[in-house]
Protein backbone atom coordinates (compact mmCIF):
# COMPACT_ATOMS: atom_id res chain seq x y z
CA UNK A 1 0.00 0.00 0.00
CA UNK A 2 2.70 2.32 0.76
CA UNK A 3 4.38 1.82 -2.71
CA UNK A 4 1.19 2.61 -4.33
CA UNK A 5 0.73 5.76 -2.56
CA UNK A 6 3.79 7.13 -3.72
CA UNK A 7 4.10 6.08 -6.72
CA UNK A 8 0.72 8.52 -7.07
CA UNK A 9 2.83 11.39 -7.06
CA UNK A 10 4.72 10.07 -9.72
CA UNK A 11 1.76 9.75 -11.57
CA UNK A 12 0.24 12.55 -11.40
CA UNK A 13 3.50 13.95 -12.46
CA UNK A 14 3.53 12.53 -15.37
CA UNK A 15 0.23 13.16 -16.62
CA UNK A 16 0.86 16.73 -16.19
CA UNK A 17 3.37 16.50 -18.57
CA UNK A 18 1.78 13.67 -21.23
CA UNK A 19 -1.69 16.14 -21.03
CA UNK A 20 -0.09 19.67 -20.96
CA UNK A 21 -0.57 20.50 -24.23
CA UNK A 22 -4.54 19.53 -23.83
CA UNK A 23 -4.96 20.70 -20.17
CA UNK A 24 -1.90 22.55 -19.42
CA UNK A 25 -2.74 25.79 -21.12
CA UNK A 26 -6.27 25.89 -20.01
CA UNK A 27 -4.70 25.50 -16.70
CA UNK A 28 -2.43 27.83 -16.85
CA UNK A 29 -4.74 30.67 -18.06
CA UNK A 30 -6.60 30.70 -14.79
CA UNK A 31 -3.09 30.51 -13.23
CA UNK A 32 -1.93 33.50 -14.86
CA UNK A 33 -4.73 35.55 -14.35
CA UNK A 34 -3.58 38.13 -11.74
CA UNK A 35 -0.69 38.75 -14.44
CA UNK A 36 -3.67 39.35 -16.82
CA UNK A 37 -5.69 41.31 -14.62
CA UNK A 38 -2.65 43.30 -13.68
CA UNK A 39 -2.19 44.02 -17.41
CA UNK A 40 -5.10 44.83 -18.32
CA UNK A 41 -4.99 47.28 -15.71
CA UNK A 42 -1.75 48.89 -16.63
CA UNK A 43 -2.07 49.28 -19.89
CA UNK A 44 -4.76 51.32 -20.02
CA UNK A 45 -6.32 50.21 -23.41
CA UNK A 46 -10.20 50.76 -23.72
CA UNK A 47 -10.67 47.86 -25.81
CA UNK A 48 -9.95 45.02 -22.70
CA UNK A 49 -11.52 46.99 -19.67
CA UNK A 50 -14.54 44.70 -20.20
CA UNK A 51 -12.42 41.65 -19.73
CA UNK A 52 -11.07 42.67 -16.35
CA UNK A 53 -14.00 41.53 -14.26
CA UNK A 54 -13.82 38.03 -15.71
CA UNK A 55 -10.13 37.56 -15.27
CA UNK A 56 -10.35 39.60 -11.27
CA UNK A 57 -12.73 36.56 -10.89
CA UNK A 58 -10.67 34.08 -11.86
CA UNK A 59 -7.95 35.37 -9.84
CA UNK A 60 -9.90 34.32 -7.19
CA UNK A 61 -9.80 30.70 -8.01
CA UNK A 62 -6.06 30.59 -9.22
CA UNK A 63 -4.47 30.62 -5.97
CA UNK A 64 -7.14 27.40 -4.75
CA UNK A 65 -5.70 25.81 -8.60
CA UNK A 66 -2.18 26.16 -7.51
CA UNK A 67 -2.66 25.07 -4.15
CA UNK A 68 -4.86 21.58 -5.42
CA UNK A 69 -1.76 21.38 -7.77
CA UNK A 70 0.80 21.04 -5.50
CA UNK A 71 -1.08 19.12 -2.89
CA UNK A 72 -1.77 16.75 -5.73
CA UNK A 73 2.42 16.28 -6.76
CA UNK A 74 3.39 16.17 -3.15
CA UNK A 75 4.95 12.85 -2.21
CA UNK A 76 2.39 11.35 0.42
CA UNK A 77 5.89 10.42 2.63
CA UNK A 78 7.64 13.54 1.54
CA UNK A 79 9.22 15.65 4.07
CA UNK A 80 5.74 18.15 3.83
CA UNK A 81 3.00 15.42 3.95
CA UNK A 82 5.05 13.49 6.59
CA UNK A 83 3.15 12.75 10.08
CA UNK A 84 6.06 13.08 11.86
CA UNK A 85 5.56 17.31 10.67
CA UNK A 86 3.16 19.68 12.78
CA UNK A 87 -0.02 20.74 10.78
CA UNK A 88 0.93 24.22 10.70
CA UNK A 89 4.27 23.57 9.05
CA UNK A 90 2.24 21.66 6.23
CA UNK A 91 0.20 24.32 5.70
CA UNK A 92 2.63 26.76 5.27
CA UNK A 93 4.46 24.79 3.14
CA UNK A 94 1.72 24.00 1.27
CA UNK A 95 1.17 27.75 0.71
CA UNK A 96 4.30 28.61 0.31
CA UNK A 97 5.24 26.31 -2.76
CA UNK A 98 1.08 27.19 -4.37
CA UNK A 99 3.11 30.72 -4.04
CA UNK A 100 6.17 29.88 -5.69
CA UNK A 101 4.09 28.07 -8.58
CA UNK A 102 1.59 31.00 -9.37
CA UNK A 103 4.88 33.30 -9.21
CA UNK A 104 6.86 31.63 -12.25
CA UNK A 105 3.74 31.25 -14.00
CA UNK A 106 2.56 35.16 -13.37
CA UNK A 107 5.68 36.59 -13.90
CA UNK A 108 6.32 34.46 -17.15
CA UNK A 109 3.01 35.99 -18.67
CA UNK A 110 3.53 39.21 -17.41
CA UNK A 111 6.96 39.43 -18.64
CA UNK A 112 5.85 38.49 -22.03
CA UNK A 113 2.92 40.82 -22.46
CA UNK A 114 5.25 43.78 -21.63
CA UNK A 115 7.21 42.73 -24.12
CA UNK A 116 5.21 42.40 -27.06
CA UNK A 117 3.51 45.54 -25.90
CA UNK A 118 0.09 43.83 -26.41
CA UNK A 119 -3.48 45.77 -26.49
CA UNK A 120 -5.61 43.16 -27.81
CA UNK A 121 -7.39 40.31 -25.63
CA UNK A 122 -4.73 37.87 -24.93
CA UNK A 123 -7.03 35.08 -26.00
CA UNK A 124 -6.70 35.95 -29.27
CA UNK A 125 -3.71 34.19 -31.04
CA UNK A 126 -2.20 33.68 -26.86
CA UNK A 127 -1.16 29.61 -27.35
CA UNK A 128 2.34 30.28 -27.56
CA UNK A 129 2.41 32.94 -24.36
CA UNK A 130 0.42 29.96 -22.25
CA UNK A 131 2.80 27.50 -23.75
CA UNK A 132 5.53 28.44 -22.48
CA UNK A 133 3.93 29.48 -18.92
CA UNK A 134 2.57 25.86 -18.70
CA UNK A 135 6.33 24.15 -19.45
CA UNK A 136 7.37 26.41 -17.08
CA UNK A 137 4.69 25.66 -14.29
CA UNK A 138 5.16 22.23 -15.26
CA UNK A 139 8.89 22.11 -14.70
CA UNK A 140 8.09 23.75 -10.78
CA UNK A 141 5.97 21.35 -10.03
CA UNK A 142 8.38 18.36 -11.17
CA UNK A 143 10.99 20.36 -9.04
CA UNK A 144 8.54 20.34 -6.33
CA UNK A 145 8.16 17.00 -6.33
CA UNK A 146 11.38 15.92 -6.46
CA UNK A 147 12.82 18.50 -3.54
CA UNK A 148 10.06 16.85 -1.12
CA UNK A 149 10.91 13.48 -1.84
CA UNK A 150 13.70 13.80 0.72
CA UNK A 151 12.38 13.08 4.08
CA UNK A 152 13.17 15.00 7.01
CA UNK A 153 16.25 13.28 9.27
CA UNK A 154 14.99 11.17 12.59
CA UNK A 155 16.69 11.27 15.72
CA UNK A 156 17.06 7.43 15.28
CA UNK A 157 18.90 8.09 11.80
CA UNK A 158 21.09 10.51 13.68
CA UNK A 159 22.26 8.57 16.36
CA UNK A 160 22.89 5.34 13.96
CA UNK A 161 25.23 8.05 12.46
CA UNK A 162 26.98 8.52 15.37
CA UNK A 163 27.27 5.30 16.25
CA UNK A 164 29.09 4.47 12.99
CA UNK A 165 31.22 7.57 13.59
CA UNK A 166 32.48 6.30 16.23
CA UNK A 167 33.13 2.44 14.90
CA UNK A 168 35.04 4.06 12.04
CA UNK A 169 36.54 6.39 13.90
CA UNK A 170 38.01 3.31 16.13
CA UNK A 171 39.37 1.70 12.98
CA UNK A 172 40.89 4.61 11.47
CA UNK A 173 42.55 5.58 14.80
CA UNK A 174 44.04 1.84 15.09
CA UNK A 175 45.31 1.96 10.93
CA UNK A 176 46.72 5.59 12.16
CA UNK A 177 49.13 3.59 14.69
CA UNK A 178 50.15 0.53 12.69
CA UNK A 179 51.00 3.17 10.23
CA UNK A 180 53.01 5.04 12.33
CA UNK A 181 54.92 2.36 13.90
CA UNK A 182 55.46 0.66 10.36
CA UNK A 183 56.72 3.82 9.10
CA UNK A 184 59.28 4.37 12.21
CA UNK A 185 60.37 0.33 11.81
CA UNK A 186 61.50 1.40 7.84
CA UNK A 187 62.93 4.62 9.29
CA UNK A 188 64.92 2.61 11.39
CA UNK A 189 66.25 -0.52 8.85
CA UNK A 190 67.33 2.83 6.30
CA UNK A 191 69.06 4.25 9.02
CA UNK A 192 70.98 1.19 9.60
CA UNK A 193 71.59 -0.02 6.26
CA UNK A 194 72.99 3.58 5.59
CA UNK A 195 75.36 3.57 8.63
CA UNK A 196 76.63 0.34 7.31
CA UNK A 197 77.47 1.65 3.87
CA UNK A 198 79.39 4.95 5.29
CA UNK A 199 81.39 2.60 7.49
CA UNK A 200 85.04 3.05 8.28
CA UNK A 201 87.35 3.43 5.60
CA UNK A 202 90.06 -0.10 6.43
CA UNK A 203 93.65 1.26 5.87
CA UNK A 204 95.49 -1.25 8.19
CA UNK A 205 97.84 -3.47 6.88
CA UNK A 206 97.44 -7.08 8.28
CA UNK A 207 99.41 -9.94 9.35
CA UNK A 208 99.27 -13.82 7.90
CA UNK A 209 96.96 -14.88 10.62
CA UNK A 210 94.94 -11.73 9.98
CA UNK A 211 94.12 -12.22 6.78
CA UNK A 212 92.87 -15.99 7.69
CA UNK A 213 90.55 -14.14 10.24
CA UNK A 214 89.23 -11.55 7.63
CA UNK A 215 88.38 -14.11 4.85
CA UNK A 216 86.79 -16.34 8.09
CA UNK A 217 84.73 -12.93 9.23
CA UNK A 218 83.99 -11.97 5.21
CA UNK A 219 82.25 -15.72 5.35
CA UNK A 220 79.71 -15.13 8.09
CA UNK A 221 79.20 -11.71 7.00
CA UNK A 222 78.19 -13.15 3.07
CA UNK A 223 75.91 -15.39 4.88
CA UNK A 224 74.67 -12.54 7.60
CA UNK A 225 74.19 -10.18 4.46
CA UNK A 226 72.06 -13.25 2.33
CA UNK A 227 70.05 -13.19 5.46
CA UNK A 228 69.73 -9.47 5.82
CA UNK A 229 68.62 -9.83 2.14
CA UNK A 230 65.96 -11.65 2.20
CA UNK A 231 64.68 -10.56 5.24
CA UNK A 232 64.77 -7.15 3.81
CA UNK A 233 62.58 -8.32 0.96
CA UNK A 234 60.55 -9.13 2.71
CA UNK A 235 59.89 -5.95 4.96
CA UNK A 236 59.77 -4.54 1.78
CA UNK A 237 56.57 -6.38 0.86
CA UNK A 238 55.47 -5.76 4.33
CA UNK A 239 55.35 -2.09 4.42
CA UNK A 240 54.28 -1.99 0.46
CA UNK A 241 51.29 -3.97 2.16
CA UNK A 242 50.68 -1.97 5.18
CA UNK A 243 50.32 1.20 3.44
CA UNK A 244 47.98 -0.19 0.36
CA UNK A 245 45.79 -1.92 3.09
CA UNK A 246 45.60 1.36 5.17
CA UNK A 247 44.78 3.62 2.12
CA UNK A 248 41.98 0.91 1.21
CA UNK A 249 40.33 1.49 4.55
CA UNK A 250 40.88 5.51 4.34
CA UNK A 251 39.02 5.56 1.04
CA UNK A 252 36.31 3.32 3.32
CA UNK A 253 35.99 6.15 5.79
CA UNK A 254 35.94 8.97 3.37
CA UNK A 255 33.15 7.59 1.93
CA UNK A 256 31.13 7.02 5.20
CA UNK A 257 32.30 10.54 6.03
CA UNK A 258 30.34 11.70 2.39
CA UNK A 259 27.05 9.74 3.89
CA UNK A 260 27.69 11.57 7.11
CA UNK A 261 27.86 14.64 5.82
CA UNK A 262 24.62 14.09 4.07
CA UNK A 263 23.25 13.33 7.38
CA UNK A 264 24.70 16.38 8.99
CA UNK A 265 23.49 18.50 6.84
CA UNK A 266 19.67 17.06 7.09
CA UNK A 267 20.01 17.20 10.36
CA UNK A 268 20.98 20.91 10.84
CA UNK A 269 18.56 21.91 8.44
CA UNK A 270 15.84 20.24 10.54
CA UNK A 271 16.49 21.87 13.62
CA UNK A 272 16.42 24.97 11.46
CA UNK A 273 13.06 24.55 9.67
CA UNK A 274 11.42 22.99 12.23
CA UNK A 275 8.39 25.04 13.61
CA UNK A 276 7.92 23.70 17.78
CA UNK A 277 4.03 23.92 18.22
CA UNK A 278 3.96 22.34 21.80
CA UNK A 279 6.11 21.50 24.64
CA UNK A 280 7.05 18.49 23.18
CA UNK A 281 8.33 19.24 19.96
CA UNK A 282 10.36 21.82 21.62
CA UNK A 283 11.62 18.78 23.89
CA UNK A 284 11.84 16.82 20.80
CA UNK A 285 13.82 19.72 18.31
CA UNK A 286 16.04 20.41 21.59
CA UNK A 287 16.99 16.66 21.18
CA UNK A 288 17.48 16.83 17.76
CA UNK A 289 20.10 19.97 18.13
CA UNK A 290 22.04 18.00 20.78
CA UNK A 291 21.99 14.74 18.31
CA UNK A 292 23.50 16.96 15.46
CA UNK A 293 26.21 18.97 17.18
CA UNK A 294 27.46 15.24 18.48
CA UNK A 295 27.32 14.03 15.08
CA UNK A 296 28.67 17.40 13.46
CA UNK A 297 31.55 16.89 16.48
CA UNK A 298 32.17 12.96 15.48
CA UNK A 299 32.24 13.80 11.64
CA UNK A 300 34.97 16.48 12.20
CA UNK A 301 37.20 13.68 14.44
CA UNK A 302 36.77 11.02 12.43
CA UNK A 303 38.15 13.52 8.87
CA UNK A 304 40.81 14.55 11.13
CA UNK A 305 41.86 11.61 11.77
CA UNK A 306 41.45 10.07 7.99
CA UNK A 307 43.06 13.35 7.09
CA UNK A 308 46.11 12.36 9.32
CA UNK A 309 46.38 8.91 8.13
CA UNK A 310 46.70 9.76 4.47
CA UNK A 311 49.89 11.42 5.53
CA UNK A 312 51.31 8.67 7.36
CA UNK A 313 50.97 6.60 4.08
CA UNK A 314 52.44 9.34 2.34
CA UNK A 315 55.22 9.22 4.70
CA UNK A 316 55.28 5.49 4.59
CA UNK A 317 55.38 5.02 1.02
CA UNK A 318 57.97 7.92 0.89
CA UNK A 319 60.39 5.26 3.22
CA UNK A 320 59.83 2.55 1.88
CA UNK A 321 60.67 3.64 -1.82
CA UNK A 322 63.65 4.72 -0.22
CA UNK A 323 64.46 1.36 1.32
CA UNK A 324 63.62 0.14 -2.01
CA UNK A 325 66.74 1.80 -3.62
CA UNK A 326 68.89 1.13 -0.50
CA UNK A 327 68.33 -2.69 -1.30
CA UNK A 328 69.20 -2.21 -4.73
CA UNK A 329 72.58 -0.08 -3.76
CA UNK A 330 73.94 -2.43 -0.56
CA UNK A 331 73.25 -6.05 -2.03
CA UNK A 332 75.42 -6.09 -5.60
CA UNK A 333 73.77 -7.91 -8.44
CA UNK A 334 71.12 -9.51 -6.44
CA UNK A 335 69.68 -6.67 -5.08
CA UNK A 336 69.70 -4.80 -8.73
CA UNK A 337 68.04 -7.91 -10.01
CA UNK A 338 65.05 -7.64 -7.27
CA UNK A 339 64.82 -4.27 -8.11
CA UNK A 340 64.13 -4.61 -11.55
CA UNK A 341 62.24 -7.39 -11.39
CA UNK A 342 60.02 -5.48 -8.88
CA UNK A 343 59.86 -2.07 -11.00
CA UNK A 344 58.53 -4.60 -13.70
CA UNK A 345 55.56 -6.45 -11.41
CA UNK A 346 54.64 -2.13 -10.22
CA UNK A 347 54.74 -1.32 -14.07
CA UNK A 348 52.85 -4.09 -15.21
CA UNK A 349 50.11 -3.68 -12.25
CA UNK A 350 49.70 -0.06 -13.05
CA UNK A 351 48.98 -0.73 -16.93
CA UNK A 352 46.58 -3.44 -15.63
CA UNK A 353 44.55 -1.13 -13.92
CA UNK A 354 44.23 1.70 -16.26
CA UNK A 355 43.34 -0.98 -18.80
CA UNK A 356 40.46 -1.83 -16.22
CA UNK A 357 39.65 1.72 -15.96
CA UNK A 358 39.44 2.16 -19.68
CA UNK A 359 37.27 -0.86 -20.10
Amino acid sequence: MPSNRNGGAGCAIALLVVGGLFFGVPVTMILAAPALAARIEFSGAHSLAPYLREWLWASIASPLLAVALVRLVLPAKGRLRSRSVPAVKRWLGLLARAAFVLGVINVAVFVQLTDAGRTDHVIANGLPLFTLAAVLGIATLIAISVFDRRTPVSVQEIHAATAEAKRALSRVRAENERVRRQAEQVQARLAKLRARAAGPADGSTHSTSGRARDKKNDRRQSARSDLDFHALRIFHRESYLCADTAHVAYQSAQTSLRTMSYVVRRAQIGTQIWLPTSRASKVARAEMRDAATHLARSHGELRTQVDQGLGLVRTLNANTSDLKHEIRDNYGEDGRSWFEALEQRIAEARAERRASRIG
